[in-house]
């Protein structure tokens, strides 16, 4: 019998457990926690429940795996922006966050649900990845308000503002496409978001208000 080589077997591996996590996310996301099993997930998947397991030990670490998967993917956001300029880094922050959302929903509702509900999951989520997501974030907007580029204020406050402004509207997106005329996750749709992001974020953390207002 021929073995394949390391790498390759790596690799298929590594697609294998992407796809196990792209079907448990789509389960999750549409039965929520309790209501979604790991023999349901094992046939989104297309496998059987004891390669399910080979990859993910219980429900709960396949569960929590999905959580960790658009945490990292935000984080990485942080990272990627976070040594430009001030304004720069802030609007580029936004359009990652806005295109991240739009294309992870799902993983997006099952972290929100997690928060909202107070989850079992979320201290540990909170002291692995999103309290250092915030303490990172909290220091950069401190050097910009020290540099005299923002304007003083409680970094907190302008984090959970970030947050607020881009990831609330795509929590509506399910009414938005009940009352608007238009897809919200449309190109054109999704930048008019960013635009008004960006203009209500550079308005508030500007040194000086802009002519007019």
């Amino acid at each position: 019998m021929q073995t394949l080589p390391q790498t390759a077997s790596a690799t298929n591996g590594e697609a294998m457990r992407r796809r196990v996590l792209d079907a448990a996310e789509a389960v999750f996301a549409e039965r929520g926690y309790a209501g979604a099993s790991t023999r349901e997930i094992a046939q989104a998947a297309g496998i059987g429940k004891r390669m399910l397991f080979y990859y993910f030990p219980s429900k709960d670490a396949l569960y929590r795996a999905v959580l960790d998967r658009v945490l990292v993917g935000m984080r990485e956001i942080q990272e990627r922006f976070r040594g430009d300029p001030g304004p720069i880094g802030l609007a580029e922050t936004v359009d990652g966050i806005v295109h991240f959302a739009a294309a992870n929903l799902r993983p997006l509702k099952l972290l929100m649900r997690e928060i909202m509900d107070g989850g079992p999951h979320l201290p540990e989520i909170a002291r692995e990845h999103i309290g250092p997501l915030f303490e990172q974030g909290a220091a950069d907007v401190q050097r910009n308000m020290t540099t005299g580029v923002f304007r003083t204020a409680e970094p907190m406050h302008v984090l959970v503002g970030v947050g607020g402004l881009t990831l609330y509207y795509f929590l509506l997106v399910p009414l938005l496409r009940l009352i608007w005329d238009r897809d919200p996750l449309a190109g054109e749709a999704l930048a008019g978001h960013v635009t008004w992001v960006h203009l209500l974020m550079s308005h508030g953390l500007a040194t000086s208000a802009p002519e007019g207002t």
